[in-house]
C-alpha cells in the first residue's frame, strides 16, 4: 500500500494564500511546488482534489502537467484525482442538477486529460447534499429503501454519460461511501463494473448506514481501489476528518486487516498536515508491523 495526502486543501488555499496574497497569490501559486515539496517528505502518493481548480483560479496547464509527470518519476510516486463534488449531485431528483453535475465531472477530467495515464484512480461521490438532505428526513425503512433505489437511477444514469463522454476506464473509478445507504453504493458499483473507494470515518461516523468497519473491509477490500484513512470525532468541526485515534471508534485491526490482505492500491489522509503526521504516529505506536515511508514533519508551502 501506498501512504499519501491530498496536499492542496482550503485551509491552505483560503489562509495561508488568498487571505494573504489575494487572487494574485492563488493565480501565480504553482501545485507542483507542494506536491515536489511533499514528496521530499516522503510521501508516496498524492489525491488531486480537481474541485479546487474549478472554484480558485489555480493554473493546471500542459506545464504543470509536465512538471507533475517529471516529479511522479524522479520520486517514484504515484497520483489519484478526486472529481469535483461541492454543489454538485449526480442522483438528485433534479434532471438539470444532475446533468450539470454530469458536465462539471467531463469539465475536471478533460482538464487533467494529459495526465492521466499517471492517474490511477478517479474518486467519485455519488450523491450530493440534496440527496443525504431528502434520505436524512425519511423515517421509515420501506420508504427509504424506495428512494435509495430511485436516487440510484440517477447515478448509475449520470455516470454512464461521464464514462460516454470521456472513454474513462471503469476499473479506474472509485465510488466513495459518503451519505447514501451503503448497500445502495455497492448495487450502484456492481451494475457500473467500477470500484470502491472505503472512506473510513464515512463508516464509522454512520454515514453509510449502521456498519461494521472491519465486516466491510473484510468483504469488499477486493473491489476497493482507494482508503480515505481518518477518524470520526463529533466534537471536531470536521467531524469526517480527524487524526486517528482522536476518536471514539477506530479499530487499529483495521490497519492490521489491510496489511494482512496486501492491499496495494493508495491509502490517503485528506487531514491537515499535523493531523496527517499524529495518524502516521497512532500507526505505528498501533500497528508497527504497516511500514510507514520515513515522512517528515516539514511544511510543504511557505505562508509568508
Amino acid at each position: 500500500m501506498r501512504f499519501g495526502i491530498s496536499p492542496l486543501t482550503y485551509d491552505l488555499l483560503i489562509d495561508g494564500i488568498l487571505a494573504k496574497k489575494g487572487l494574485k497569490g492563488l493565480s501565480d501559486f504553482q501545485f507542483s511546488d507542494i506536491v515536489k515539496n511533499a514528496a521530499t517528505a516522503g510521501y508516496q502518493h498524492f489525491e488531486i482534489q480537481l474541485d479546487l481548480f474549478q472554484i480558485f483560479p489555480i493554473t493546471m496547464d500542459s506545464n504543470q502537467i509536465k512538471i507533475l509527470q517529471e516529479i511522479k518519476n524522479e520520486y517514484d510516486i504515484t497520483y489519484s484525482a478526486h472529481l469535483p463534488f461541492l454543489s454538485l449531485d449526480l442522483g438528485g431528483p433534479n434532471r438539470f442538477i444532475c446533468e450539470g453535475s454530469v458536465n462539471s465531472l467531463i469539465d475536471a477530467y478533460n482538464s487533467i486529460i494529459e495526465l492521466e495515464d499517471d492517474i490511477d484512480v478517479f474518486v467519485l461521490h455519488p450523491t450530493g447534499e440534496t440527496v443525504a438532505s431528502v434520505m436524512g428526513f425519511i423515517e421509515s425503512p420501506q420508504i427509504k429503501q424506495i428512494t435509495s433505489e430511485l436516487f440510484s437511477v440517477n447515478v448509475i444514469q449520470s455516470i454512464e454519460k461521464f464514462i460516454e463522454e470521456t472513454g474513462i476506464k471503469r476499473s479506474k473509478i472509485a465510488i466513495e461511501n459518503i451519505v447514501f445507504p451503503f448497500e445502495a453504493t455497492i448495487k450502484i458499483i456492481k451494475k457500473l463494473k467500477t470500484k470502491l473507494c472505503i472512506d473510513t470515518a464515512h463508516v464509522l461516523g454512520g454515514f453509510s448506514g449502521n456498519h461494521d468497519l472491519l465486516e466491510i473491509t473484510e468483504k469488499y477490500l477486493d473491489i476497493t481501489a482507494e482508503i480515505h484513512l481518518q477518524d470520526y470525532n463529533d466534537e471536531n468541526l470536521f467531524s469526517d476528518h480527524a487524526a486517528l485515534g482522536t476518536g471514539k471508534n477506530f479499530p487499529p485491526e483495521f490497519l492490521n486487516m489491510i496489511h494482512q490482505k496486501n492491499f496495494e492500491g493508495p491509502v490517503v489522509f485528506e487531514l491537515p498536515q499535523v493531523d496527517t503526521i499524529k495518524s502516521i504516529k497512532y500507526i505505528r505506536e498501533n500497528a508497527p508491523q504497516v511500514k510507514i515511508p520515513d515522512i517528515k514533519d516539514q511544511p510543504f508551502y511557505k505562508r509568508n
